[in-house]
């Protein structure tokens, strides 16, 4: 029962866990914000970059 008291008691790994926890947050957003807008974002490079292809040089 000591040893069960001490493990409860210790909090060693507890800023770790805590870390680990905002970057799966983190990487979470940025997964849904890449699928919410990444087909748009790639149509428009692709535009601009025609946009930019399309310019004559004088």
């Amino acid at each position: 029962m000591k040893s069960m008291s001490k493990l409860v008691k210790d909090t060693r790994g507890a800023n770790f866990v805590e870390y680990l926890v905002i970057v799966g947050v983190v990487a979470l957003v940025g997964l849904t914000a890449f699928v919410a807008f990444g087909g748009k974002v790639t149509t428009k490079i692709g535009q601009e970059g025609d946009r930019v292809n399309s310019i004559q040089v004088q």
